[in-house]
Parts: structure tokens; sequence; C-alpha cells
């Protein structure tokens, strides 16, 4: 016999499930009805000059995740491996810049930026107080250099 919780989280996870498949039929339903909408416009437009069918569909671009866990140390060393192949300190944004295309992340999204930056950010002072880098002060800015 099984258990009563074990039973009780598959009922629960179940429902979810088919909650999500109502939710995502619903949004298909609704998109076909935009999708309508759409094209009467054009042929109000164009009138019969123009085939809406014809019109090849353009699949959204995949979103490249940032990685949320990462053996740990790789952080830190590819923020190392970035200050080793600069000249002179790097500012944040740089170091950000050349991890994430280490990586091969692509952060044209602001939140994505921002959220690496800040993991960028706290490895770097992680670093520091290990004594492996230091930052100093460049006018508004701090630069990033491995330490002496």
């Amino acid at each position: 016999m099984a258990e009563s919780h074990v039973l009780s989280a598959l009922k629960q996870k179940r429902a979810t499930v088919s909650g999500q498949i109502i939710a995502a039929e619903r949004l298909i339903g609704e998109l076909r009805a935009t999708l309508v909408h759409l094209d009467g416009a054009m042929r109000l437009f164009a009138g019969d000059e123009i085939n809406p069918e014809a019109i090849p569909p353009k699949l959204p671009r995949p979103i490249a995740a940032l990685p949320t866990a990462m053996p740990r140390g790789d952080m830190a060393r590819m923020v190392l491996d970035a200050l080793r192949q600069a000249t002179g300190g790097q500012s944040l944004p740089a170091i950000t810049d050349a991890v994430a295309q280490a990586l091969g992340i692509d952060l044209s999204n602001d939140k994505d930026r921002q959220c690496f930056s800040e993991r960028v950010r706290n490895t770097l002072y992680r670093l520091r107080d290990r004594e492996a880098v230091e930052s100093l002060r460049d006018g508004l800015v701090n630069v990033w250099r491995i330490a002496d």
C-alpha cells in the first residue's frame, strides 16, 4: 500500500501539471484569435493581394539562461583568468563581460547583466578577502587587479 504522504504529493503534482496544461491551451486559443485579427487587418489594408498564411513564422530566440550553479571554484578561476589576461586593472563591467564571453552567456538583457555582475562582484570581494586580488580607486570607478 502506498504511503499517504507520497500519494498526496503525487496528487498535488498532477493537479499542478493539469492546471498548467489548461493555462497553456487557453494561451494557444488567445494567440490564435490574435492571429485571426492580424490576418483580417492585413486583408483590410492590402485586400486580396496578401496571403497571411504564406508569411513564415518567426520563432522566438531561446533565452540563454545564466548558470545557476557552477562547480566550486569555477567562477573564481574565470574571474582570475580575466584579470590575468588584462593589462593593468579592470573595471567590474569589463570583468563581467570577459567572464560572460568565456562562458558563452548573452548579457543583452539588463536583468541578466545585473544578476551576473553581482555574482562577479561577490566573487571579487571573496578573492579580495583571501588577498588574491586588490581593488584600487580610479576616479569614481573601482579597478581590480591581481594582488602583488
